[in-house]
Formats: C-alpha cells, sequence, structure tokens
C-alpha cells in the first residue's frame, strides 16, 4: 500500500493544524492587547534626585564625586545639563501600566552619594508587539537632566531603543557609556568644566554617532563596536594628550581626528596631510591611537 507523503506524513495536526495554532495565537494576542489598552494609563512623572538640603554640601562634592547610574530600556531616551542647583531632574511621559520608572538616592558618610534611574517595559514582548500590529500609540519616553555645578561620574545603559546624550559643559570626570539594539547619538557641544579621566563607550547591535568628543578632552577614551557601524568626530578643544582605543567587530567605523593635533599612528589616516602650524613653545596635546578591527574596519580620516 502506497504510504502518504507530504507535510501531513510525520505530524499529528500537519500544515492545518499549525495553521489554526497560528490563528489561536494571534487572535490570543490581539485579546491581551484589546485589555491592555482598556487600562492603558498614559502620564507624565517627574523624579528628583534630592531636595538641595539631602544632596552633599558643595565642598564635599568638590573632594568626592557623586556617581549617577541610569538604566533605560524600550523607549526614546535623552540626557542633557540641568539648570544649577538643580540637582538630577528625571522627566518621563509613559504608560504606567506598561513601564516601570524607579529612581534612589544613597548618601554615604564620607558625602560620597549614588543617585540610580531605572526604566523597564513591564508587560511581556507579545503584548507590546500585538499594541503596535494594532496600531496603539506607545508612548514612552525619558529624560534626564544631569546637574552641571557638581563633579559626577556617569554610568549609563541604553537597550532596545534611542538616545540623544547631550553632555557638553557638565563637570563630568568618567563616563561608561553601553548600548545595545539600537541607535545612539553622544554629543559635547561645548567644553566640560574639567578635562575627562576617562569615557569609555562599548555598543552591541547598534548604530552610534558621536560629535566633538575632543571638548570632553578624556585622558583615556575607548570606543568598541560589535555587529553595527560607528561615525566617531575626535574634534574639539583638546586640552590633555589622549591614549585613544577603537575596536570594531563585525562592523565598520569612521573616525575624524583633528587636522593641527599629532597623530601616533599617522599611517592610519586616509591622507597624511601636513599638520597646521603652531606654537613650538606651547606643548601641544596628542591622540595615541591604537585599533583593533576584526570582521570590519576602522577608517581615520583627517579633517
Amino acid at each position: 500500500m502506497a504510504s502518504r507523503s507530504g507535510c501531513l506524513k510525520t505530524t499529528l495536526f500537519g500544515c492545518l493544524g499549525i495553521i489554526v495554532l497560528l490563528i489561536i495565537l494571534a487572535a490570543a494576542a490581539g485579546i491581551m492587547a484589546s485589555r491592555g489598552m482598556e487600562r492603558a494609563q498614559v502620564a507624565d512623572q517627574e523624579l528628583l534626585a534630592a531636595d538641595a538640603a539631602e544632596m552633599p554640601q558643595p565642598a564635599a562634592l568638590a573632594r568626592h564625586a557623586g556617581r549617577v547610574v541610569v538604566d533605560l530600556a524600550q523607549g526614546e531616551f535623552y540626557l542633557k545639563p540641568g539648570e544649577p542647583g538643580s540637582g538630577v531632574r528625571v522627566k518621563a511621559r509613559f504608560d504606567q501600566s506598561s513601564y516601570r520608572l524607579e529612581d534612589s538616592l544613597e548618601v554615604l558618610p564620607d558625602s560620597t552619594w549614588v543617585y540610580t534611574v531605572t526604566y523597564r517595559r513591564t508587560t511581556s514582548g507579545l503584548v507590546a508587539l500585538a499594541r503596535a500590529i494594532m496600531g496603539e500609540d506607545q508612548v514612552s519616553r525619558v529624560e534626564v537632566y544631569l546637574p552641571p555645578d557638581v563633579p559626577v561620574v556617569l554610568d549609563l545603559d541604553i537597550a532596545q531603543g534611542g538616545a540623544e546624550v547631550e553632555l557638553g559643559g557638565l563637570w563630568l570626570t568618567e563616563a561608561e557609556i553601553n548600548y545595545s539594539q539600537g541607535g545612539f547619538e553622544l554629543s559635547f557641544s561645548e567644553p566640560l568644566r574639567e578635562p575627562m579621566e576617562r569615557l569609555v563607550v562599548a555598543g552591541n547591535m547598534g548604530g552610534f554617532e558621536a560629535d566633538r568628543l575632543g571638548n570632553a578632552s578624556p585622558s583615556f577614551l575607548a570606543v568598541e563596536c560589535r555587529m553595527g557601524g560607528g561615525e566617531i568626530d575626535l574634534r574639539g578643544q583638546w586640552l590633555n594628550s589622549a591614549d585613544v582605543m577603537l575596536e570594531v567587530s563585525m562592523g565598520g567605523m569612521a573616525v575624524l581626528v583633528p587636522d593641527h593635533m599629532p597623530v601616533n599612528g599617522y599611517d592610519l589616516l586616509e591622507q597624511a596631510r601636513p599638520l597646521s602650524g603652531g606654537d613650538p613653545e606651547v606643548p601641544t596635546p596628542e591622540l595615541n591611537i591604537s585599533v583593533d578591527q576584526s570582521m570590519g574596519e576602522i577608517e581615520i580620516i583627517r579633517r
């Protein structure tokens, strides 16, 4: 007797069963999304790190920099300089039935302080996808304002979203930034109050654009891009020499270096034009660049 062939041969329900299962899953997702829309609670929320009386005194801050930890996911995010004397401030607009915004402040006996902000989706990815398919306007926006008048160490993590970060004019001593599964823009539109000691940016599965990093003037700069691309502008007001480490894996990176600065690793430059003239009696900051390329390319251009 001839045997049956096709997709019904080795499955209990066959192709028809698979189709029915998909229809059931789609219907379930629609019901979940509909219920979610009924209890959607889009609202504004604002957080302050602390009242002025609760923050460490300025003299203590000058000796012990505070730390701001920002951990954000699934949304549209902005970091900006705030007003002097305002401390750390957070403004957000989101569906409070689907997302949660939390913060905490710890002031230690030595007057150091740590302020932490976290933002996460609380519903499942299936519900979020179903709501998007059904055309629901999902608001998810967080703005973080950093104080320009106290020294701060910044730890920033961005995932599954887009971020615009403007840090010009702040008093940052160090910053470590991680982003994944999204786009990220970093800018120093004006010089910092003092040069940074360390700036590290690491990305995975996303695009990265940095503008005028020279205005931060970090003594150590590391930029890593994995499974994505980056455009890095190292121009700006460099006050110190810097060790610069560039790493790319499964992606590409274009790096602009200032026309007037000596660069160690000069053979990496696309155009080896002579440096602009300067006062030989005044020490000129230098960039000491090292690169690591794996399944990708780093292009360094003098401009």
